[in-house]
This record gives C-alpha cells, structure tokens and sequence, in this order.
C-alpha cells in the first residue's frame, strides 16, 4: 500500500505543478495530455481501491472520506490541466487530499 500512497503523493505533486503550468500558459490538449493522465491516476487510484477495507478501519477515516478522496483525485487530475480552474477551490481540494494521503500513509507504517 505504502508504494501506491507513493504514487497518489508523487502525482498529486504532478497535478500541482500543472495547475501552475495552465495558469501561467493556458489549457492543456484533452486529448493529447488530460485524458491519458486522468487514465493514468485512475489507474493507481483502482490499485488503492484494493485497501479499501483497510483505509475505513483507521481513526478519522470512514467510507464516505474515502469516497471523497478517490472523487477528488480524480476531479484534480483533470482541472489542474485548465486555466479556468479556480485556484481557491483546487488548492483547498489538493490540501485535503494531499492530508488524506499521508495520514493513511502514516498510519499504514
């Protein structure tokens, strides 16, 4: 699990420098860049969604915030990709998953 927590963080990371990206120099090719990165997260949110029983288990952590984080990340991997995204509300939706993330990761150590 740890590995995949990895990967969520690493493209979390990924997702933010892109956000700044399309802010500075405009929207990115749907077809092109957006949909095979939003594939390539769904990809490794399905390896997470293995640990689900695990994750719900933890303090602080139920079924519903589990379902926020995997609906989030998902959402963020396609608006960080478009200037017209509100930076208020993808920066506090990358927060929260981004705290999400590491506490499952802490908890999982």
């Amino acid at each position: 699990m740890i590995e995949t927590l990895d990967q969520l963080l690493a493209l979390l990371t990924t997702m933010s420098q892109t956000y700044e990206r399309a802010k500075k120099e405009g929207d990115f090719d749907f077809f092109e860049v957006v949909q095979p990165f939003a594939e390539k997260v769904d990809q490794t949110l399905d390896q997470f969604k293995i640990f689900n029983k695990e994750v719900v288990r933890l303090p602080y952590m139920n079924q519903t915030k589990f379902d926020l984080l995997i609906e989030n990340m998902k959402a963020l991997s396609v608006e960080c990709h478009f200037q017209r995204t509100s930076r208020k509300l993808f920066t506090e939706k990358l927060k929260a998953t981004h705290y999400d993330l590491n506490y499952i990761k802490r908890n999982e150590l």
